[in-house]
C-alpha cells in the first residue's frame, strides 16, 4: 500500500536565504523601536480591544476637526506619530500572521506525510523483524519503543 503524499514542498537555497534574510531585516528594524515588555508590563498595559479602537478613531477625528479643544499637555504631533506606527505594526502584525498560518498548515501537512512514512517504514521492518531479514531485528527493537502497541496481539516473542 503507497502512502498518500499530501503536499510537495521543496524550498530552493536562494528562496530559503531570501525568507530568513527578509525576516532578519524586519527584526533589524522593529527591534531598535520595540520595547521588551515582561509579562506584568503586558498585563498593565494589555491591548487595546475594538471597542477601544473606535474611541481612539473618534478622538483623533475630533482632535482633528477641533484642534482648540485639544488640552495644551497632548502632543498633537507625537499622538499621530503614535497613531500611524500603531496602523503601520498592525499591518505587519497581519502580514506576519498570514506568513505564520501558512507556513504552520504547511508544517502540518508534511508532518503528516513525514508520520505516515514513518509508520509504513516501521510496519515494514516489524514484518522484516519477524522474518529474521538483515538487520531489521536490530532496527525493530530500537523502533519499537517509539511505537507502543495498544491492539491485544502480543508482539513476537522471537523479535525481542
Amino acid at each position: 500500500m503507497i502512502n498518500d503524499d499530501l503536499i510537495q514542498v521543496t524550498f530552493a537555497p536562494e528562496e530559503k536565504g531570501t525568507a530568513k534574510q527578509a525576516l532578519r531585516t524586519l527584526l533589524d528594524i522593529v527591534s531598535p523601536k520595540a520595547p521588551a515588555l515582561s509579562n506584568d508590563d503586558r498585563r498593565t498595559y494589555g491591548s487595546v480591544a475594538e471597542l477601544n479602537k473606535l474611541k481612539i478613531n473618534k478622538a483623533r477625528t475630533y482632535m482633528n476637526q477641533f484642534p482648540e479643544l485639544v488640552p495644551s499637555f497632548i502632543d498633537r504631533d507625537e499622538f499621530e506619530r503614535d497613531f500611524q506606527a500603531r496602523i503601520d505594526s498592525e499591518e505587519l502584525i497581519m502580514l506576519i500572521e498570514e506568513a505564520l498560518r501558512k507556513l504552520t498548515d504547511m508544517k502540518i501537512m508534511l508532518d503528516y506525510d513525514n508520520y505516515q512514512d514513518a509508520l509504513a517504514f516501521y510496519r515494514s521492518v516489524r514484518y522484516s523483524a519477524s522474518e529474521k531479514v538483515g538487520n531489521a531485528v536490530t532496527v525493530y527493537n530500537v523502533l519499537k519503543q517509539f511505537f507502543p502497541r495498544t491492539g491485544s496481539s502480543k508482539p513476537d516473542a522471537e523479535t525481542k
